[in-house]
């Protein structure tokens, strides 16, 4: 049987330092490695446009990349790296708001960071609820929450409770926070039970390698337990995805503090993630054309 197409595409965070800032040099060479496209936030698009959406969509255009887009529900425009306790309100209404600007783009999917750690059970039933409402109300956009530390997502445990709560609730499977969370590789079977349920729910993958003490570690070819175990989550969802038209999947490996030093050539690192994943598709791709 036919399996789906692998879409990769790449994150633009830290990218001027690591490549350029030039939007075109950019986009031409991402092209020419082989990305899809890229996953960015309106604050990216923004950076590298030069606050001129027109800009960034013939940049789209002219080197035959696609979109991702990128909503976080904490944003704060006056203070953006620093947290702030928001209202649920506040986290919703942001929300809406950056779906109805990322519409102009024309996205092929949505990733949202959203709502907050410090929240109780009962306050993040009440978010994914009202949220699933606001998403319902742009169909012309699949969107999907991503599992991340300090979102509402921040463990496998409230992530378990929420998919069991919300039938509708859709993932983005950034599961490299998930090993940092509860410090350890979350190798029991009932771990497996869990990220079995997760999988069904996943849209779109995040494939950076993490660690019982990082959230990346700083070469997946020296951590072989590791990514191991990621990459037997990340086939666990491609087996549930392989009636699909396409797989989706972004390579996010970040620069300092997410690279534990400096030294370590991101760009490098993340273009290496992208070819191991093309490479690790083929290989289970082959298996189910068996």
């Amino acid at each position: 049987m036919p399996v789906p197409q692998l879409k990769i595409f790449r994150v633009l965070w830290g990218i001027e330092a690591q490549f350029s800032a030039d939007i075109n040099v950019l986009f031409a060479e991402l092209h020419r490695l082989g990305y899809t496209g890229i996953e960015a936030s309106l604050s990216d698009i923004a950076r590298l446009s030069n606050n001129d959406s027109n800009v960034f969509q013939q940049a789209l255009h002219d080197h035959k990349l696609e979109l991702i887009g990128t909503v976080v529900t904490s944003f704060y425009p006056s203070e953006p790296d620093v947290w702030h306790d928001l209202p649920i309100d506040e986290h919703l209404t942001n929300l809406e708001k950056q779906l109805n600007e990322l519409i102009q783009f024309k996205p092929i999917h949505v990733n949202i960071q959203g709502g907050q750690d410090s929240w109780s059970t009962k306050q993040k039933e009440e978010y994914f609820e009202k949220a699933l409402e606001i998403q319902a109300k742009f169909p012309q956009m699949t969107s999907s929450h991503e599992t991340h530390r300090s979102r509402a997502l921040y463990n496998p445990f409230v992530t378990a409770d929420m998919v069991n709560r919300f039938p509708t609730l859709r993932l983005t499977a950034d599961y490299s926070h998930f090993p940092v969370v509860c410090e350890r590789l979350l190798q029991h079977s009932t771990d497996d039970e869990r990220f079995r349920l997760f999988a069904s729910r996943v849209d779109h993958i995040h494939a950076r390698v993490g660690s019982t003490q990082h959230a990346q570690v700083d070469d997946p070819r020296e951590s072989k337990e590791e990514s191991e175990q990621m990459q037997k989550w990340w086939e666990m969802v491609w087996n549930e995805q392989k009636n699909r038209k396409w797989i989706t999947l972004t390579p996010e490996y970040g620069p300092v503090p997410y690279a534990r030093t400096s030294e370590i050539n991101v760009w490098e690192l993340t273009n290496r993630e992208m070819k191991r994943q093309k490479e690790n598709y083929e290989k289970w791709a082959a298996t189910i054309q068996e």
